[in-house]
């Protein structure tokens, strides 16, 4: 073995004990989705790193364990995918679903082992990854002016985008590889001086990382009743000094008097404006003071508030669904139908039927 081998594979060796520290890291505060997927990924990149290496020392060495790895390692970025979908819109249930694009990219990468002919299943493969790793680029770009969350807006860059980039690049790589039927051992050492530094990237940005990170919201839904019992209140997350008692009951004002909440495009720029307090200071307040880790879920428990009552309205029975839900703010009624079902657990038309028989309240 050359000395440039034991380098890259000293580097290689580090950024595993990396990757494997971050799942440890990551599982160490609980079973979250987020956790659970962070670790999932985490493993994945360690097993990625391992896979990658052109010897045959590392399969040697693994003996039973190279199937496991493989699976981990070809269903990489589905799981980066679900990571970032379960990290960023704070879902209090792992969903399975989460995990059909690796399903899909494992079924994938059988067949780059079954098919007589590869190629095609390979070309695939990183078609598929390359799309999921875009749309998580997506995601971690346009949930940021939204985030409340103070560690996981300063994670969305140095990390998450670094490694979308990374896994993009070795992607093209191979893609490359299948099309001209070359292959770029060159480019290995520098693809594990790359893995060497994510892994120590991230080994310090999670092992810095507050539970805040993962944490469930922690927030008490508002009433639209002017007659509210005072266990119903939103109840802050954290002690309030006399100044952000008094900053969030004018923005309560501004939601329950004015129903700031129905304005279009409201964004906490501009919310921050109307208040005459500085933005870094709303999000903070918003999120440790309520317990909100996203503005648009905030936003929406108003508007999910004056829903209830609307359709617990006798007079209000012959009002469409979609009138009520389009004056209270939502833009669309895909994204109310789905903010209603996962707090109610009830259809908008179910709910009427049932308030209206009084069987349910309107719970804000």
């Amino acid at each position: 073995m050359s000395d440039f081998s034991v380098l890259e594979l000293l580097a290689r060796g580090i950024a595993v004990g990396a990757f494997l520290g971050v799942a440890s890291l990551v599982l160490r505060g609980g079973r979250s989705p987020a956790r659970i997927t962070g670790a999932l990924f985490a493993l994945a990149a360690a097993s990625h790193t391992l896979t990658q290496w052109p010897g045959v020392e590392i399969a040697s060495a693994l003996g039973w364990l190279i199937p496991l790895v493989w699976v981990l390692s070809v269903s990489g970025a589905g799981l980066l995918w679900a990571f970032v979908s379960e990290l960023f819109e704070d879902r209090a249930e792992l969903d399975w679903r989460r995990f059909l694009p690796a399903a899909a990219l494992f079924a994938i990468g059988l067949g780059t082992l079954l098919a007589p002919q590869p190629q095609a299943f390979m070309f695939a493969h990183k078609l598929v990854s390359g799309g999921l790793i875009v749309h998580a680029l997506v995601l971690v770009a346009t949930g940021w002016r939204n985030d409340l969350v103070e560690a996981r807006r300063r994670l969305r860059g140095p990390i998450l985008v670094l490694a979308s980039i990374y896994a993009l690049g070795v992607i093209a790589v191979e893609a490359g590889e299948v099309l001209l039927s070359r292959e770029a051992h060159a480019l290995s050492p520098l693809a594990a001086a790359a893995l060497m530094l994510l892994g120590l990237l991230s080994l310090t940005a999670f092992g810095q990382a507050d539970a805040s990170l993962f944490g469930a919201a922690t927030r008490t839904a508002p009433s639209m009743s002017d007659e509210v019992e005072p266990q119903r209140r939103p109840q802050p997350a954290t002690p309030l000094s006399g100044a952000d008692r008094e900053t969030i009951a004018k923005l309560e004002t501004l939601m329950r008097t004015d129903r700031l909440y129905r304005e279009e495009g409201l964004t906490i720029a501009t919310l921050a404006l109307r208040l005459k307090t500085p933005e870094h200071r709303l999000r903070r307040l918003i999120n440790q003071g309520l317990g909100y880790r996203n503005f648009s879920d905030f936003l929406n428990s108003w508007r999910l508030g004056e829903v209830e009552v609307a359709l617990a309205d006798p007079v209000q029975a012959q009002v469409p669904v979609a009138t009520i839900a389009l004056d209270a703010g939502f833009g669309s009624l895909g994204p109310f139908n789905r903010a209603f079902k996962a707090k109610t657990g009830l259809t908008p038309t179910a709910f009427r039927e049932r308030a209206l028989t009084g069987d349910v309240r309107p719970s804000a």
